[in-house]
């Protein structure tokens, strides 16, 4: 008889059936089948559409392009679509792209070999297709018929066929279904007949209550466990039924013995996809980073990355675009980190500090110029505690937004200011670092909470500078939280040397250290934090946008400083963030006897490269090095900037415009720096300043 596999929740008839008498085709559900359908967790959307294209037939929409990641259960999923079908008297027929030769007439063989009445095709049929596409007509005409397809990224030529002859060839009731790691593209969707009839339905992470239900499935009744398990896993299907069979006496605290073994079963299926050597190498060096894009990746593995080579990395399932490159799945680039950090631990402290060393420099270079706020960001990657870790790989950009504060919507900042003091809650912060399994844990009352917005007028603040206050919006509008960070100029200094928070601080300057702040407006020496709030503290996506907030003006040639209420939470947030207590500066200002430090920043002139050494330093990286030596080091200053701006992608146009000299000035300071580097065009200043500073 025929023998049937089981891979990854699908039910396949195996090529032993070519040794078969003929099946008829009928299905029935045992008890494994239905205790499957239990574990069916988070896809209530797609099943219930299943249903309906069963019950009520054509909607339009008869081809499905059902996509997601490895381990994400497209396989699964159509497995629970099999039963149903088989529960409503209709025809699934499955195949696997991997299962047989691409070729048109070997396709339709296998269909055959799953249809009712099938015979023994492999000697009774002359033209298969033919007699697949006959058969296909006649059943479709008495019941509902769904043919799916799986691992449809590995299709290769047929794709052209079963996209150009044999869909057209289908009768319209019939449900075509491609599953694979990527929608259907291209060719597919040129087409406006074809792309109308196309459903994508693309299969997501499980949120925290579809894992836990799935996971209580499962047996797991323990709460710190599951929670353990969510933040392990982020909600990926492989992950947590890979999860769920580690240990059950192990503490999740800490991390199971065999946890390894279900990183690498991850890793296995994801690089399933990358069977080039080279690009194997450039997805490892891309797990080191957070973002990732073709000049970073160059640099970290010091050798020419050529445009098609990164064309197939950033076409890679686990890989997807975001605002600033590219990033690895979470658990991709986990996986891949603990696999090279234990298989080469050396080589991956190389290229973690060549990331670093990459990014401090860019920071050096771009600080006079431009925000560095993005630079600045990746850097803490590297740099930065568990808990900054942690927030960093969590959080995508784009749900909220800041806005100036201004006389116009001055009311929503005060109406935001009361319900924030009518509503205050105790804090709780509480995570682990995915790559240390590092815990952190933080505690603030309630009443402590208040002390951020107690005492601001922010009228006042608007008053003297409207560029000092701003709001925090969420996508729908409201008013989330504020900030007022005052820029340092001849305007505003008057009203911070009175300002009791700003004033202790200010006062203990030199009076030639006060000069220096006395710019004239619109420029700014720095900036004091006067309170930065938010509506939920428990909230890690407000946490971070104000973290950003502060990162935009880290590293901005200027000198920051704040006096937060004194807790113990803000006093390690502002150490952690490289931040300094300034000496001998004390008051009482939040509740009148609690004696209250200053932080300061200061990162103008030569204190940057000090404050970078000090990152680095931190981070691990090593100090005795002359990090920031390099072949910059014989150009002019004026060299320098345009080398940065050169880096920054700029034109000799753009940045005349920038220095506020001529384009040939521009060009004589490049041909300076080609003749002193020994350089024949951009390309190679690109690659050697990119590239450095270097490890090893």
């Amino acid at each position: 008889m025929y023998a049937l596999k089981r891979s990854r929740g699908l039910v396949n008839v195996s090529n032993d059936m070519d040794k078969s008498a003929a099946w008829d085709g009928r299905e029935s559900i045992n008890e494994i089948d239905n205790r499957e359908d239990q574990y069916i967790t988070g896809r209530s959307e797609q099943l219930a559409l299943f249903r309906r294209y069963l019950s009520d037939g054509e909607s339009g929409k008869s081809i499905w392009s059902l996509y997601g990641t490895a381990g994400i259960g497209k396989s699964y999923l159509l497995d629970s679509f099999r039963r149903q079908a088989v529960r409503a008297g209709a025809i699934m027929l499955q195949v696997d792209s991997r299962d047989f030769n691409h070729k048109g007439d070997l396709f339709c063989r296998q269909l055959l070999r799953q249809l009712p009445g099938g015979t023994d095709v492999n000697t009774s049929i002359s033209n298969p297709v033919e007699a697949c596409l006959a058969r296909l007509g006649q059943l479709a005409a008495e019941t509902k018929i769904v043919l799916a397809l799986d691992t449809y990224e590995e299709m290769g030529d047929l794709d052209g066929w079963i996209r150009e002859r044999f869909i057209k060839w289908l009768p319209d009731s019939i449900l075509f279904i491609a599953a694979g790691r990527y929608r259907l593209k291209d060719k597919w969707i040129l087409s406006p007949a074809l792309r109308e009839r196309i459903y994508f339905m693309s299969l997501e992470h499980l949120t925290e209550p579809e894992s836990e239900a799935y996971l209580r499935t499962c047996g797991i009744a323990d709460k710190d466990r599951i929670d353990a398990v969510w933040r392990k896993t982020g909600g990926h299907p492989l992950a947590l039924s890979l999860a769920s069979v580690v240990r059950t006496n192990e503490d999740w605290t800490n991390p199971p013995g065999d946890e390894t073994e279900w990183f690498d079963h991850l890793a296995k299926a994801w690089l399933r996809e990358v069977p080039d050597a080279l690009l194997r190498k450039v997805v490892e060096t891309a797990a080191i980073l957070l973002h990732v894009n073709r000049e970073v990746l160059q640099a970290v593995m010091d050798r020419e990355i050529d445009e098609d080579t990164f064309e197939q990395l950033v076409s890679l399932s686990f890989v997807r675009k975001t605002e600033r490159g590219w990033m690895l799945h979470d658990l991709m680039r986990i996986a891949m980190r603990k696999q090279l950090e234990e298989r080469m631990p050396a080589y991956f402290e190389r290229l973690r500090g060549r990331a670093a060393f990459y990014y401090a420099t860019r920071i050096r270079d771009a600080a006079p110029y431009r925000s560095t706020e993005w630079e600045v960001r990746e850097l803490f990657y590297y740099t930065g505690i568990a808990m900054i870790r942690a927030l960093l790989q969590s959080y995508s950009r784009g749900r909220y937004t800041w806005e100036p504060l201004t006389p116009a919507n001055l009311c929503e900042g005060e109406a935001y200011l009361r319900r924030r003091l009518e509503a205050a809650t105790p804090l709780t912060l509480s995570g682990t670092d995915p790559e240390t399994d590092q815990r952190y844990y933080e505690f603030v009352s309630k009443d402590d909470m208040t002390m951020t917005i107690k005492h601001l007028n922010l009228r006042t603040w608007v008053e003297l500078d409207q560029q000092s206050a701003m709001l925090l919006r969420s996508a729908n509008g409201e008013a989330i939280g504020l900030a007022v960070v005052v820029p340092i100029h001849k305007a505003t200094l008057p009203y911070l040397n009175g300002d009791p928070f700003a004033s202790p601080y200010l006062r203990s300057l030199s009076p030639a250290e006060n000069r220096l702040l006395e710019v004239e407006p619109p420029g700014q020496a720095g900036w004091f934090i006067r309170t930065i709030d938010y509506a939920d503290w428990q909230n890690r996506d407000m946490v971070i946008e104000t973290m950003y907030l502060m990162f935009s003006h880290m590293c901005s040639d200027g000198l920051f400083f704040a006096s937060p209420p004194p807790m113990e939470f803000f006093r390690t947030a502002h150490l952690h963030l490289g931040f300094q207590p300034a000496t001998g500066v004390v008051h009482r200002q939040y509740d009148g006897k609690t004696p209250t430090p200053t932080f300061v920043l200061d990162t103008r002139g030569d204190k940057l490269e000090a404050f970078l050494r000090f990152l680095l330093k931190r981070g691990g990286y090593p100090d005795q090095l002359n990090l920031f030596g390099g072949p910059d080091a014989q150009l002019t200053e004026r060299e320098r900037e345009v080398v940065a701006l050169v880096l920054d992608g700029l034109t000799n146009g753009e940045i005349a415009k920038t220095l506020f000299v001529s384009e040939i000035t521009v060009k004589k300071h490049v041909s300076s720096i080609y003749g002193k580097l020994s350089l024949k065009g951009r390309g190679q200043l690109i690659k050697l300043f990119s590239g450095n500073p270097r490890i090893g």
